[in-house]
């Protein structure tokens, strides 16, 4: 996503290539054809689905202009970690430093604390380039949405700049050892790229968002570098198999008419990555290779080649690749906030107006900020002040993760307790130590139990939708001399495939647990998942429900049913007013029609209502029953709000429906 000076590459054999190769606008063009993809997909993620592959063209871009920088410095032996280090500094933190400052003051103007507190985390990790791991660590049962994180989109730049640590360390020993840098390049691409493959199905988020399973697509570009600044072919490397062979004399370089077709069939890689690859897609995987390849194509060919001289080279497509970087930086903040303000995603017309204020800023900090640092003068005071900023971002961060997304700020103080409704309450001591208790050493096998040194009496069992119900239900069996162990599962039914789903793999064993454990009398099983029977998966889920009650209840247990939640079509937090923007929501419907909710879950209601005929000792707890009256379901009762936001209850939610669980179930009160 930076644009680099392209300059001269080499390891150990002589550089063919001039040491600093002349300007290429075509590549700039490529830059832009990556960055509007990107900002396309966020904006208009129907018009191009497969716009986020923009991304990977960057890493090609990214590995051949810093790997020809590198590679360059050290066959000259003029490189420098101090030198090379500092120019990405100068590159990088200007613009960066500008649109996490801006994220901020914009958080501390709209932001209700949760989200502040998070905005927070993602300051200290955009600033430290570990975003990507971050956001890694947060998938799961207490993510947010994507479209609420303004800083998301820095994932890419923690994966680049942590290549950037250690490639170039690598390539120095390589040079120190007399190795061949290609060979290394060759072979911990192989492997980052077999590694993707490997986990892209059973892991996609780690296979997202690690370094280990993308640094293959920087090393195709460093690789592309090497064999351009050498004038080699892969395939001639391969054939010389030793070092003296590699300094022979380099290949013919390929003619017009070669160079030509890899132009074209570049752009047409490209192309079919946009059409073919959806967010449906097991990526990056196998597919992508369409966009890394086509950009290794379109660079190799050359800016002569057809596509690069008279597409690529357009000025318009090369001005947008000269601010490619900020436009990056800047894009996905504003859409993110204008979601966020709408609770929703914003109208078309809003996020059309989001996209040209990017394209307005990112020229602004492309003239005004970024020409100006870049600029030779002054470099070691431009780099030492950099610093201080990014680290003043990293504490403002810190500062706010650590003080609960401040919120006392001045605005939301009269809307402090309705903003406790939105957090979370996640007990990690007692999930640490239940864990311990059953040998639970996964993320994905999940687990509370309120009384951990004793055994439990009833399993509340299922998903996400099981979780939002155990303060209350734990509270309820706790004050009548119970204990509940809450088991956290994918689709909470015996026999389903797992697949690569690593929730639902780690599901079985929860099941067997409850099942097994002789304390347990009681078994609550609650998840979001909606039954049908519309095709065989449909058909077999709902057989797999049928033995789950069937070996439950054979097994002795006094089984319950939850009904679930009314599903929102608008985001409880519109019910609140934002910081700045007055308080609760004057004119605002914070509640949904009856009529609605029981029409999207005619069908699953159907199914369930027949099953339970089949089992009636199943009793039923009916959570929707005390948010909806005959009419409307409620999102606010009793002054308190009910969700934290469309399909999961709050802490206050939980509470008032699982006081109504003794009475639907006709147990003590």
């Amino acid at each position: 996503m930076k644009r680099e000076p392209l300059s001269a590459s080499t390891a150990e054999a002589p550089i063919v290539a001039p040491p600093h190769p002349a300007y290429r606008p075509d590549i700039d063009g490529l830059r832009a054809i990556a960055v509007l993809a990107v900002v396309l997909f966020h904006a208009f993620p129907n018009l191009l689905p497969g716009g986020f592959i923009g991304v990977d063209i960057f890493f090609i871009i990214s590995g051949f202009l810093i790997g020809s920088i590198i590679m360059g410095e050290m066959a000259q032996q003029r490189f420098s970690f101090a030198r090379f280090y500092g120019r990405r500094i100068k590159r990088i933190f200007p613009a960066l430093a500008l649109v996490m400052a801006s994220c901020f003051v914009a958080g501390w103007l709209v932001l209700f604390a949760d989200e502040f507190r998070m905005l927070g985390r993602h300051l200290m990790a955009g600033a430290g380039f570990v975003s990507n791991l971050l956001l890694w660590s947060e998938v799961g049962y207490f993510d947010t949405a994507a479209d609420t994180k303004p800083l998301l989109h820095l994932w890419s730049l923690g994966i680049e700049e942590q290549f950037y640590i250690f490639w170039p360390i690598l390539l120095m020993l390589a040079q120190r050892w007399r190795q061949r840098a290609w060979l290394w390049a060759l072979v911990l691409g192989g492997l980052s790229f077999l590694l993707n493959v490997a986990l892209v199905h059973r892991y996609p988020s780690a296979t997202f968002y690690s370094p280990a399973s993308r640094v293959w697509e920087l090393l195709m570009g460093s690789m592309l570098a090497y064999l351009t600044l050498h004038g080699q072919t892969l395939a001639g490397l391969l054939r010389a198999g030793s070092a003296a062979a590699t300094a022979a004399a380099p290949a013919p370089a390929p003619g017009a008419q070669r160079r030509n077709l890899y132009s074209v069939l570049g752009m047409a890689l490209l192309l079919a990555g946009f059409v073919l690859i959806t967010r449906s897609r097991a990526f990056p995987g196998w597919w992508a290779l369409l966009p890394t390849t086509g950009a290794v194509l379109l660079i190799a060919a050359g800016p002569q080649a057809w596509c690069n001289r008279y597409v690529l080279a357009q000025p318009l497509l090369v001005w947008v690749g000269l601010i490619s970087y900020p436009l990056y930086l800047w894009h996905w903040p504003l859409l993110s906030f204008a979601h966020i303000l709408h609770s929703a995603q914003p109208a078309w017309q809003v996020r059309g107006v989001a996209v040209l204020l990017a394209v307005l800023l990112a020229w602004l900090t492309y003239r005004v900020l970024e020409q100006r640092v870049r600029a030779p003068a002054h470099n070691r005071r431009k780099i030492i002040v950099l610093s201080g900023l990014m680290t003043l971002v990293a504490a403002a961060g810190l500062w706010l993760a650590t003080h609960a997304g401040l919120p006392a700020r001045s605005g939301i103080v009269a809307n402090a307790a309705l903003q406790k409704s939105l957090i979370v309450v996640e007990d990690v001591a007692n999930a640490e130590a239940c864990k311990t208790r059953y040998g639970f050493a996964s993320k994905y096998e999940y687990c509370l139990l309120d009384q951990v040194k004793q055994e439990p009496t009833v399993a509340l069992v299922g998903d996400s939708h099981a979780y939002h119900l155990v303060a209350g239900l734990t509270r309820y069996y706790h004050d009548h001399g119970g204990n509940l162990l809450m088991l956290g599962t994918r689709v909470p039914f015996i026999g389903l495939p797992s697949g690569d789903d690593p929730y639902q793999q780690a599901t079985p064993r929860m099941l067997e647990l409850a099942l097994n454990t002789a304390s347990v009398q009681t078994v609550i099983f609650s998840t979001a998942l909606k039954l049908h029977e519309g095709n065989p998966d449909g058909v077999a889920t709902v057989q797999a429900l049928r033995t789950t009650l069937e070996r439950f209840s054979a097994a002795g247990k006094q089984l319950v049913w939850v009904n679930d939640v009314p599903m929102l079509d608008f985001e409880p937090r519109s019910c609140i007013g934002r910081p700045g923007m007055g308080l609760v929501g004057a004119g605002v419907d914070c509640t949904l029609p009856r009529a609605t909710f029981e029409r999207n879950t005619a069908g699953h209601a159907a199914i369930v209502a027949r099953l339970l005929k089949e089992f009636p000792q199943v009793k039923v707890f009916d959570t929707a029953a005390p948010l909806c009256d005959a009419s409307r379901c409620h999102v606010m009762l009793d002054g308190k709000l009910m969700y934290r936001d469309t399909h999961h209850l709050s802490y206050d939610g939980d509470l008032y429906v699982a006081s109504t669980y003794a009475r639907q179930l006709g147990l003590a009160p």
